[in-house]
């Protein structure tokens, strides 16, 4: 006796709407067509189930799931077949006539079936394939990380060792100069990993401040001629005589776009000219329309590379990476930072000649002359003796070292290492200046500056942060915080903002 076949629920609905038990007891070729139908369903159901466990499997998991599907497949093949088989034997003369348009829309639903099963199928094949793909992006990216990282860990962690063994000053000087190198490379690297995750996240906020753009792209050229000349290039910036430098934006992250520009400019150059063009497009109602280029003569890029690299993880080639090193990550920040802004960043390059990357940029103007950015390059650090300043600072390491710094311009400092404790001694003590970190464990820097301001609504409070997001300095601002400084900060910049305070003092005394 042949064994009882288990009917999918959906095709025995169709089948009981559609043909009797008599009918299909008494012909053998339509129960060879509902077994072959009753498979379809079974593969269809066994498919989407893979599917969905799909995505959720490690490695070894999804090499197994691989070859359950490839095996699915091959039965789904051989099943297709019988079912082939099945129609081609089907005597459709022996029905009676009110029956045959009843199986003609049967046969309707299973070519209709048949055809999106098979579109699930090329989307599966597509997904694994894409899914391939970026599996192993971020393999090479990991890979590229832990170059990166530790290269700079390493010469870090080595020079500590020889400056400890060695007694020379001559060679503690070039130690140092490598030791420095190497901890800003390793800050860079840190910061674009987190840049990134920022702007994925949605969590970068935009500044609207007035400052010169000439200037920035200035210092940008200053700060990396070095890295520049490392490659025998000199970098030249050119303006329009009649581009407004006064603009409102936000100076960071347009230096950061401009900066990753024209490092990678430097990077792929060898014995050239990194040039920085600034445009006038347009000028209309307080509004300035401004192109900004950064052309090189160095290797160049294949046209069909051209948006390969703007897809985070990659450059144009493995080989390159290899070669020049870098995350990857420096374009895609640009271009997302860019489209923050409602521009985009376009390319012109031949292989061999050099590349031109570009982008405009609509700013409202300022009215007055701003060179707020070039003060505190031009200042020439100063003495601030007897400034009394209580530091509150949770990292002992980061305590020590802005200790002595501080100590160096003649400034009286003491230390707490929470914002309860920095309360406690502001209480007991008299300061002309607080430093408060924002981030600390017992009591934050925005609880301990909020009951301060209680007790004393004028004492200058500069914040300590290692965050530069305007949510978390505006809320600081509201708390009654002064100024800010970001960490890790540049000594000059501390000097430059304690001046402003310890020349009131000087005039008040």
């Amino acid at each position: 006796m042949k064994p009882k076949i288990e009917i999918n629920r959906f095709l025995k609905r169709q089948i009981n709407k559609f043909l009797s038990p008599e009918l299909i007891e008494q012909n053998e070729s339509i129960s060879k067509f509902i077994e072959a139908v009753n498979q379809t369903y079974i593969n269809y159901e066994k498919d989407a189930e893979l599917f969905e466990q799909s995505t959720r499997l490690n490695d070894i998991e999804y090499r197994e799931i691989n070859k359950k599907l490839k095996d699915e497949l091959l039965s789904k093949s051989e099943f297709q077949n019988q079912l082939i088989m099945a129609i081609n034997q089907l005597n459709v003369s022996k029905l009676s006539t009110h029956r045959s348009t009843d199986l003609n829309d049967l046969l309707q639903i299973l070519n209709d079936e048949i055809k999106f099963k098979q579109e699930f199928q090329d989307q599966l094949y597509h997904a694994k394939l894409e899914a391939e793909k970026a599996s192993e992006a971020k393999s090479d990216f990991l890979s590229i990380m832990s170059h990166e990282i530790r290269t700079p860990l390493n010469a870090i962690i080595g020079m500590i060792y020889i400056m400890e063994k060695e007694q020379n000053l001559d060679h503690f000087k070039e130690n140092l100069s490598v030791l420095r190198l190497s901890a800003n490379n390793l800050f860079l690297l840190i910061n674009d990993i987190l840049d990134y995750n920022k702007i994925e996240a949605g969590k970068i906020d935009l500044e609207e401040i007035p400052f010169h753009f000439t200037t920035l792209v200035n210092q940008i050229k200053s700060s990396l001629t070095v890295k520049a000349e490392e490659n025998l290039n000199k970098i030249s910036v050119y303006t329009d005589v009649d581009f407004n430098p006064n603009v409102i934006g936000d100076p960071l992250r347009i230096g950061q776009i401009i900066t990753n520009l024209v490092s990678n400019a430097c990077k792929f150059t060898q014995n050239g000219e990194i040039k920085i063009n600034i445009e006038t497009l347009t000028i209309e109602k307080e509004m300035i329309n401004f192109r900004v280029k950064v052309s090189d003569n160095g290797i160049g890029i294949e046209k069909e590379n051209f948006e390969l690299i703007f897809q985070k993880f990659s450059q144009a080639e493995s080989k390159t990476t290899r070669k020049y090193g870098g995350t990857g990550l420096g374009l895609i920040i640009t271009k997302k930072l860019l489209q923050l802004m409602n521009s985009d960043i376009a390319l012109k390059s031949k292989v061999g000649v050099g590349t031109t990357f570009y982008f405009d940029l609509k700013l409202p103007l300022v009215i007055s002359d701003v060179q707020q950015a070039s003060a505190i390059n031009e200042f020439n650090e100063i003495q601030l003796n007897g400034l009394k300043v209580l530091l509150v600072e949770d990292n002992l390491i980061n305590t020590k070292i802005a200790v002595k710094i501080l100590t160096q311009w003649g400034i009286i400092i003491e230390t707490a290492e929470n914002g309860l404790i920095g309360v406690d001694k502001f209480q007991n003590n008299r300061y002309d200046l607080i430093l408060m970190d924002l981030s600390m464990p017992v009591m934050d820097g925005y609880e301990a500056t909020s009951i301060i301001r209680t007790k004393d609504a004028k004492i200058p409070i500069l914040a300590l942060t290692a965050s530069a997001s305007y949510g978390y300095l505006e809320k600081a601002m509201k708390m009654g915080v002064n100024d800010y400084i970001i960490k890790p900060f540049n000594p000059k910049e501390l000097n430059y903002k304690l001046s402003k305070y310890y020349q009131e003092k000087q005039l008040s005394t």
